[in-house]
């Protein structure tokens, strides 16, 4: 795969805010100069997740991570550094040059750049599909007018397609594209044999159905959803069921994605919540009818990591269920995730037996409006899930009391599981303090059976610098160069490299660049990247240029002189040591050469009692 050129890589950098990166992934608040937010990398409540625009960089606390807008992308979507700039060149318009001096041909893609434009020519395909001027496209398009009551211009907006019965059509079209085998196999598009090699011979996975695209947050297709219909085949392997999803791929994780999010979250702000509906056409069916914050799980039940999704851009999500017990059910069942993700719950109910689709249709946004102003907080829909509908006897209370302890527990404040606890006692008509006490005797009882279970890994513990310090020399002179890069090259001619610890990443860092300073070649952090060769190497530097330390001004200079001095201390420390061994050591003949060693020694002791004859001009102002 040609290599993108240094110069390229460098503006793209320069010309994006890394603010326009991280945003569409994080709710971001102003913090003085900078942004903070909830981090997308760990579980947490209280923000610790820094964007800083002036440097370029964000810094994650919660997980130790730090980097620029590549290294996020590379974090945030698993992507390898080039993979990383050419989806941000592609995001922002920025044509991008090649050590070859041209980009790459279809061939040489990377695996994920040609499962991304699959998916873009496939759901254009369909699309056009849909539209055609043929019995079975009318046939589609007549079921999504009239018998869902969609219009067109909602299935243009949202490229809503159609999968043919019969034939290889979309096969043709995607190797006549120049698509890998290898692309085309894990694109989920096909029922890849392994004994048909050609790619034109695969069955279609999706065949006479209404085609759905699923986009990431960032609007990219990656997957589809497909609605059965008449047109359906009886040879279809999943002919019986209403909807089927595209398989996990490289690009799909549905566990980890939201139906609708790419445009919900520009809407949350304003709606105060995100409405949650069972499928993607009810999401569709709430987005025709005003309702722009409205999502969907992409299976039967929605997971953790969608939660923690939706923690990220509000805190609170109301939830749009069906009226029968098995929309109960599956709002049961999120309850607990999304208090330990730090959601707020609201349950909007349904007349019984009602379904969201119905209600939209016939008295649009005003009717699920007004059902939202009888919405049901967490504690009381849980309490009237799990009673028994008529007279519920005292055990029956107790038990219901006991799942609730299994949902309260899961949310980690004080204060809210004390809320929620005689919440849950009104609703029941039990004694507070007496649920109080049975709910420490809960938690007691599960924290010994957890204990009993083998302990899980725990989570990365952020490295300490230089032999279990909190900070370090080297630490302070890498913090202080890169924050005053003039001071690299005042520093870089006159201190002596065997004075610097090269066992910790610092040290190696403040090695190769004030050697690079020396050698005139690296006079601002921004030009930093090409020396940083690995990964650990970049989480390093960008931790280091992310720490804000309260120094400024002419106290910049006396931390500088500080530091430098005390480099200079311990490294004519160890000469010294080092030397007194060699006199030590040295046979009785050797006279010149104790002369020498013993001359280099006066030097050395004569240089300790006064260090500050080698600073630089630039600190001793």
């Amino acid at each position: 795969m040609p290599l993108i050129s240094r110069q390229s890589i460098e503006d793209l950098k320069a010309r994006i805010n890394i603010y326009d990166v991280v945003s569409p992934v994080v709710t971001l608040k102003r913090s003085g100069k900078n942004y903070v937010g909830l981090s997308p990398f760990s579980h947490e409540k209280t923000p610790s997740f820094y964007v800083l625009p002036d440097k370029g960089i964000y810094k994650c606390f919660s997980s130790g991570l730090a980097g620029d807008i590549f290294s996020f992308l590379e974090e945030q979507e698993k992507l390898t550094f080039q993979e990383a700039v050419e989806a941000l060149a592609e995001r922002f318009n920025v044509e991008l040059q090649y050590e070859q001096g041209e980009g790459p041909d279809p061939q040489q893609r990377s695996l994920r750049q040609e499962l991304l434009a699959i998916h873009e020519y496939a759901a254009e395909f369909f699309h056009r599909a849909f539209l055609a001027d043929q019995a079975n496209s009318e046939q589609v398009r007549t079921y999504w007018q009239e018998k869902r009551g969609f219009t067109l211009e909602l299935a243009k907006d949202f490229k809503i397609g159609f999968a043919p019965v019969q034939g290889n059509q979309l096969n043709e079209f995607l190797v006549k594209k120049g698509f890998s085998d290898d692309a085309l196999r894990q694109c989920g598009l096909f029922y890849a044999r392994d004994h048909v090699s050609d790619p034109r011979r695969w069955l279609n996975r999706f065949r006479g159905r209404l085609m759905v695209p699923i986009r990431n947050y960032q609007g990219q297709i990656i997957a589809f959803t497909a609605r059965q219909l008449d047109l359906t085949p009886e040879d279809d392997p999943a002919r019986e069921a209403k909807y089927i999803n595209s398989p996990e791929t490289p690009l799909f994780h549905k566990s980890r994605l939201v139906f609708n999010l790419e445009r919900a979250r520009e809407a949350v702000t304003d709606e105060g919540a995100f409405t949650i509906v069972e499928g993607q056409l009810d999401a569709l069916r709430c987005w025709a009818c005003g309702i722009k914050a409205a999502i969907a799980p992409q299976g039967t039940s929605i997971t953790e990591d969608q939660m923690r999704l939706l923690r990220r851009y509000a805190e609170r999500v109301d939830v749009l269920l069906d009226g029968d017990n098995a929309g109960r059910k599956g709002a049961l069942r999120m309850l607990p995730l999304a208090l330990k993700a730090g959601l707020e719950v609201r349950f909007i109910p349904l007349p019984d037996k009602a379904d969201p689709d119905d209600l939209l249709r016939e008295g649009g946004k005003e009717a699920l409006e007004a059902c939202r102003a009888d919405a049901v907080e967490a504690i009381p829909f849980a309490a009237r899930a799990l009673l028994p509908q008529d007279n519920p006897s005292a055990q029956e209370r107790s038990n219901a009391l006991q799942q609730i302890f299994a949902i309260i527990a899961e949310c980690e404040q004080q204060a809210l599981q004390n809320a929620y606890l005689e919440e849950a006692a009104h609703c029941l008509h039990l004694d507070p303090a007496a649920a109080k006490v049975d709910f420490q005797r809960f938690t007691a009882a599960r924290s010994r059976g957890q204990s009993a279970q083998p302990q899980a890994a725990a989570g990365p513990i952020p490295e300490k610098t230089g032999n279990g310090k909190l900070t370090s020399i080297e630490k302070d002179l890498l913090w202080l160069i890169l924050r005053d890069p003039r001071l690299a090259i005042a520093v870089a001619p006159i201190l002596d490299y065997d004075w610097i610890d090269r066992s910790t990443m610092e040290g190696q860092l403040l090695e190769r660049f004030l050697a690079a300073a020396r050698e005139g070649i690296w006079e601002d952090s921004q030009q930093s990247d090409a020396l940083l060769e690995t990964k650990e190497e970049r989480l390093c530097f960008y931790s280091c240029l992310a720490e804000e330390r309260d120094v400024e001004g002419n106290d910049l200079n006396v931390w500088a002189k500080h530091a430098f001095l005390r480099a200079v201390h311990r490294g004519l420390k160890d000469q010294l040591e080092h030397l007194t061994r060699q006199v030590q050591n040295l046979p009785p003949q050797e006279i010149d050469q104790l002369r020498n060693l013993l001359a280099k020694r006066k030097e050395l002791l004569q240089l300790r009692s006064d260090p500050t004859r080698l600073l630089p001009e630039e600190l001793t102002a």
